[in-house]
């Protein structure tokens, strides 16, 4: 009886270092990921080396390396983590559920989750224009990516314009992925207009008519 104590005290020591073991590497990776952002946002993917990451987060390069194999590994990671932070925790629950009373709606809150995201995680946002831009010329090999972000945003956009159409709510010619496109499009130009000069912008005005001028051309 005595030993079957000690080995379940064993067993319990071990299965608490595990644990510990695992939130370590938990938090490691945040810290990583959120200094990965901060370096993006101030001077692009190019120009950060894993070297500078892991000093801002408090590690050396070389755990860098080994949490995530490599820069375009690190890279791939902080898009992956932004993107599910957005489109499954802060996007799904906006524009889904009982709660939503109509396709029209879901748009909107689509519209102000998004817009809502520049305020709330502004270096997150900034950091993927700033490697945006770069797909566009110095690092080329991000570019599909991107592309992938793109087709996921105009893809929820899309199926809410479809429902539209089948509910009459929008217009029955109304090409949904045409409209995903030119709706990204107008996300994409005042969100970086905003990074641009922040000062010049006021959200309570701003997002009724963005919301507005999207509504419209559906109508």
């Amino acid at each position: 009886m005595f030993v079957s104590i000690n080995g379940q005290d064993a067993m319990a020591e071990s299965v608490s270092q595990t644990r510990t073991q695992e939130e370590r590497k938990a938090e490691s990776e945040r810290r990583i990921l959120r200094a990965a952002v901060e370096l993006f946002a101030k001077q692009g993917y190019l120009k950060t080396t894993l070297i500078e990451v892991g000093k801002a987060a408090g590690y050396t390069g070389g755990l860098v390396s080994h949490r995530f194999g490599s820069k375009e590994g690190l890279l791939n990671a902080v898009i992956e983590n932004s993107t599910k932070r957005f489109m499954e925790d802060q996007l799904r629950p906006a524009i889904e559920g009982e709660h939503i009373s109509s396709a029209e709606a879901s748009l909107k809150n689509y519209i102000s989750t998004y817009f809502d995201e520049v305020y709330v995680r502004e270096s997150h946002i900034r950091a993927l224009y700033v490697i945006m831009g770069e797909s566009l010329g110095s690092v080329p090999d991000v570019r599909p990516k991107i592309a992938q972000l793109n087709r996921q945003m105009r893809n929820r956009i899309a199926e809410i314009v479809s429902n539209g159409i089948e509910m009459g709510e929008f217009h029955q010619n109304v090409d949904p992925q045409a409209a995903a496109v030119l709706i990204v499009g107008l996300l994409r130009g005042v969100v970086m207009q905003y990074l641009a000069d922040a000062r010049a912008f006021k959200r309570d005005e701003i997002l009724p008519l963005l919301q507005a001028s999207a509504i419209a051309g559906l109508k």
